[in-house]
């Protein structure tokens, strides 16, 4: 069923759902945005949510996983919401594929699944597997490709998103952020969060923008490496799109994140040794920066050392990529860190 994203709006605010979604594109922040607007509005006020939602990770779940968990029938309640994240359609063999597309014609009615990306790559006009996907999806239910908005498009919505946040922001001060923030939408809804917590119901104003802003790159990325620890996608990419917003160079993101890995590295090889982190200062130059070790070894606490080791295999193999390959850099950083956090995973599950 092709519809606009207004009126995928009013069909929400309406309570008419559909029991398919598929929400891709270049813009992420919405396909998230309106992924957890469906689920949760799907299943409105029930009480056994945390029995009626679930959410799985599309790089690691397979076809089978959302088979179960969308024919699964919801607990004491009419509907159940199935989201699975960054789910790579060109990836499946024959079977998986044919299976999937049975799936989708034949949705059990008391559930609504969502499926929406926010790294993978979706061609829906050069592969045969998104496009059968995309087309089968339609049919059935919502497939909404999301474009990257123009600057007028995201200075109106940053003004009426303050405005539903209790707030004031005049359309020049709405100007002001996208030129300080970027046009990156997760950037920009999270900054808005903050300045409207700032104006705490009143005005939004120049000095609140132009003093409100982002860390320095060091700082931003060593947040970035413990979202990463604690598996958060969501988290991670915010920060990456940040970073990227900020133009800063991927060269020296990966850069910074490798340290950050090593610092992990060489602390876990310490205690596993029966010595202090700390004690490395002296030969890896951590004078006056002992307290990096010192986090790392508590960082590192629970992670297999043959996790870190291999994670930082995959650094290494991100700067070859980017060095020596034709790749988009940012692709290659977000493909990064979504092994980085698979890694962690299978570590803790071994």
């Amino acid at each position: 069923m092709s519809v606009t994203e207004t009126e995928l709006k009013k069909q929400v605010g309406a309570g008419s759902f559909k029991n398919l979604y598929f929400f891709y594109g270049e813009e992420s922040y919405l396909t998230s945005h309106y992924a957890n607007l469906v689920s949760n509005k799907a299943l409105g006020n029930d009480t056994l949510t945390e029995f009626n939602m679930h959410k799985l990770d599309g790089q690691t779940c397979s076809v089978v996983e959302i088979i179960e968990a969308a024919e699964a029938l919801p607990v004491m309640a009419e509907r159940k919401c199935v989201l699975v994240r960054d789910f790579d359609i060109a990836k499946l063999n024959k079977e998986d594929f044919n299976q999937l597309i049975r799936l989708v014609e034949n949705m059990p009615e008391s559930c609504v699944l969502i499926f929406w990306t926010v790294t993978v790559e979706v061609d829906v006009k050069k592969n045969d597997k998104w496009r059968a996907f995309t087309k089968a999806v339609d049919k059935m239910g919502v497939a909404l490709y999301f474009s990257r908005k123009k600057d007028d498009e995201i200075v109106r919505l940053l003004e009426s998103g303050a405005s539903r946040r209790g707030c004031k922001l005049t359309l020049s001060n709405a100007k002001l952020m996208l030129r300080h923030c970027g046009n990156d939408m997760h950037i920009l809804m999270g900054e808005l969060d903050k300045l409207c917590a700032l104006a705490d119901g009143g005005e939004i104003t120049r000095e609140m923008i132009e003093s409100c802003g982002t860390v320095d790159l060091e700082a931003s990325v060593f947040e970035l490496s413990k979202a990463l620890l604690k598996g958060s996608y969501e988290r991670a990419y915010h920060i990456l799109g940040t970073l990227f917003a900020k133009r800063e160079e991927p060269i020296v993101i990966l850069a910074v994140l490798s340290s950050a890995y090593a610092d992990l590295y060489r602390a876990k090889v310490a205690l596993a040794s029966g010595v202090r982190a700390e004690t490395l200062a002296d030969d890896f130059d951590y004078r006056r920066k002992e307290f990096r070790l010192k986090n790392a070894a508590r960082d590192c606490a629970r992670i297999p050392i043959s996790v870190l080791r291999q994670s930082l295999e995959v650094l290494a193999e991100a700067d070859r990529r980017i060095k020596s390959t034709g790749m988009d850099n940012r692709v290659v950083l977000e493909q990064t860190a979504a092994r980085l956090i698979i890694l962690l995973r299978q570590g803790e599950n071994a």
